[in-house]
């Protein structure tokens, strides 16, 4: 209690300001003394080039590469039943993934556990956005286009 009392927020106000004009002088202040390195003659620069991407990438802003993305680790657990979802993913595509796996596991009831969910979700999102894709595009998949192809069936969309 006795630090608080001996607190002035005027004399704190003051002591500040001090600070921050220190800090404006120290930034104006010219520098009068530059180090500069001794010339290198074109010769000795030319030698230099020879061995200087040995010492590897010398800006600060390079970035790494981007690492390859992962690959599947574990087999696709709905290889044996794949055209029966995607049958009924085409004939009701409102279904849920949830809906789905029950209906699934009405079928084969402890082949296809709950926490296979997830993956029949990523499976339906992707069946999804090729259905769209061929609504606004055309017939042909995604995955079966080049860039080329994209870029011209978007143009031929925008006209």
């Amino acid at each position: 209690m006795d630090q608080y009392g001996q607190l002035d927020p005027v004399r704190l106000l003051s002591d500040i300001r001090k600070a921050q004009q220190h800090l404006v002088d120290i930034a104006d202040m010219t520098v009068t003394a530059i180090e500069v390195e001794p010339d290198v003659s074109l010769d000795q620069f030319l030698s230099g080039l020879q061995v200087a991407w040995q010492d590897g990438e010398i800006r600060p802003t390079t970035k790494p590469k981007p690492k390859a993305k992962r690959l599947r680790r574990r087999p696709d657990p709905f290889v044996a039943v794949a055209d029966r979802l995607r049958g009924w993913f085409e004939a009701e595509p409102w279904r849920t993934a949830h809906e789905i796996l029950d209906r699934l596991q009405g079928e084969q009831p402890s082949v296809f556990p709950d926490r296979l969910l997830r993956t029949l979700q990523r499976r339906l999102k992707d069946w999804r956005r090729d259905a769209a894709r061929r609504l606004v595009f055309g017939e042909k998949p995604l995955h079966q286009m080049s860039h080329g192809d994209i870029a011209e069936e978007a143009n031929n969309g925008a006209r």
